[in-house]
């Protein structure tokens, strides 16, 4: 949980939310721009993105590994994935918002090929299901409370009372 900042704004919640959406405009935008560029490490690597502005593409190891241990095939495929997140990182400056995965394909007989999907998905820092939710809760709440209860009013005589 975080600490509450009440005199520094960027440091709050809210902020950080608009700050992750600002962001995640900026990624839609680079892609959008790299796929243009047919000279681009996107268009390169054969890259491709989902409606949501998820980037996939496929890597298949050499022939001569298949007699490799799953783990040394797990260190090739990060070998392989190293130009692509120095390019995300240093060329497109994403690396803090971006999460690779990698998942191992499989033939019709369920064993493991030598090809690999391999996704990089956008995450957001402070947006989450869990900030929606009790934010929706917390202003339902208040709005029901203002609602239900002369809350303004009853401030407002008090104030003119006072004065």
């Amino acid at each position: 949980m975080s600490k509450i900042h009440p005199f520094n704004p960027k440091k709050w919640a809210v902020w950080m939310v608009i700050k992750d959406f600002q962001n995640y405009a900026a990624w839609i935008k680079v892609i959008d721009r790299e796929k243009a560029d047919p000279q681009s490490t996107y268009n390169k690597y054969d890259m491709r993105h989902n409606f949501f502005y998820t980037v996939y593409f496929p890597i298949r190891l050499p022939e001569e590994d298949r007699a490799l241990p799953d783990s040394i095939k797990r260190l090739r495929v990060v070998e392989t994935l190293g130009p692509i997140h120095r390019y995300i990182d240093e060329d497109l400056q994403f690396a803090e918002y971006i999460v690779p995965e990698f998942n191992q394909f499989y033939d019709e007989n369920n064993e493991p090929t030598l090809a690999y999907g391999i996704v990089y998905r956008f995450a957001f820092k402070r947006l989450s299901l869990k900030w929606v939710v009790s934010r929706t809760v917390i202003i339902g709440l208040l709005t029901w409370a203002l609602i239900k209860f002369p809350i303004i009013s009853t401030v407002v005589e008090w104030i003119k009372n006072v004065f």
